[in-house]
Formats: structure tokens, C-alpha cells, sequence
């Protein structure tokens, strides 16, 4: 004979279940899988942090132009290509790696709007190099920043696509 039969939750019971499958339900919400995009952006994000290290502007590389050092300022760094570097590291690297690993959406939208401002910012940023005024030192844009602008421009369509994906569905 079923032990169970003849038994009946009470009210509380029933509120604690549907709690516990509401709390299910927003943490299944928040979190992203992100699939192969996941690869596609963490390889992109390799090749950001590769391009780090190659010249952006005559001899300085990536690392030199982000802290401003004194090969940076020799071949005269404008604010447009230092300001493309901190947010290639900032949303490129930091945060597109935060996203993968945390998998929240906040992270990933953060990622996908940060690396697009540095796909603008690397378009001004190469601009730049190429029209620096008479009389200022410098060599055109290095292998390091187009490397650096390409990897950003994959990685902000990859969070794009999948931040757009999000927005179908219905909230609370």
C-alpha cells in the first residue's frame, strides 16, 4: 500500500516549493552559455592580449603605450591610441574574460558595449597615427594596434550576437 496516499501538502509547503522553483528559475535566466562563441571570443581574446605585446605606435608596444612610459612618449602616443588601449584591456580582456567565467548577462552585455567603443576608439586611433602633424615624431600604426583593433572588432560582434539573442526573452 502507498504510504503516501491520504496525505496532503499544506499551503506552506507548496509556497516553499514554488519558492524554490522560482529561485531555479531566475538563476537559470541569469546565467549565459555561450557555446562555440565562448571559443571564438576566448581565442580572440588571446590574440588582443598577443597584440599587447606587438608595436602600436613606431616601436612602443601595447603595454608601453598603456602605462605611458617613455618609449611611448617618444614616438609621440596620441590620447585617442592610449585611450583605445585601456578599454581594449579593460572590455577586451577584463571583462570579456569576467563574462566567461562568471557567465552572468550584466558581464556580457558590459563586454559586448565596452568593445564596441574600442572597435570606434581603434578606428580613431589608427586614424590618428596616420595624419600626425608636421614636426611630431612617431611611425604610423604598428602590426600590434590593427591586430589589436581586429580582435576587438571579432570580440564585440561575438558579444553582440549573443547579448542580442538575450533580448527576446521575457522578464518579470
Amino acid at each position: 500500500m502507498d504510504g503516501n496516499r491520504g496525505r496532503h501538502l499544506t499551503d506552506e509547503q507548496i509556497m516553499g516549493v514554488r519558492a524554490e522553483f522560482d529561485t531555479g528559475d531566475r538563476r537559470a535566466r541569469g546565467a549565459v552559455e555561450p557555446g562555440m562563441r565562448g571559443v571564438v571570443i576566448a581565442g580572440a581574446v588571446l590574440v588582443l592580449i598577443a597584440a599587447m605585446i606587438l608595436p602600436h605606435a613606431g616601436g612602443a608596444s601595447g603595454w608601453d603605450v598603456l602605462l605611458f612610459d617613455a618609449k611611448a612618449r617618444g614616438e609621440a602616443a596620441t590620447f585617442p591610441l592610449r585611450l583605445f588601449t585601456w578599454v581594449c584591456v579593460i572590455a577586451g580582456i577584463a571583462f570579456s574574460v569576467s563574462a566567461l567565467l562568471l557567465r552572468r548577462w550584466v558581464l556580457v552585455w558590459a563586454a559586448c558595449l565596452g568593445c564596441g567603443l574600442a572597435s570606434f576608439l581603434g578606428l580613431f586611433a589608427v586614424w590618428t597615427r596616420q595624419t600626425l602633424l608636421v614636426g611630431h615624431a612617431g611611425g604610423g600604426p604598428g602590426a600590434g594596434m590593427l591586430l589589436a583593433w581586429a580582435a576587438v572588432g571579432v570580440i564585440a560582434y561575438q558579444w553582440l550576437r549573443l547579448a542580442w539573442s538575450r533580448a527576446g526573452v521575457p522578464t518579470r
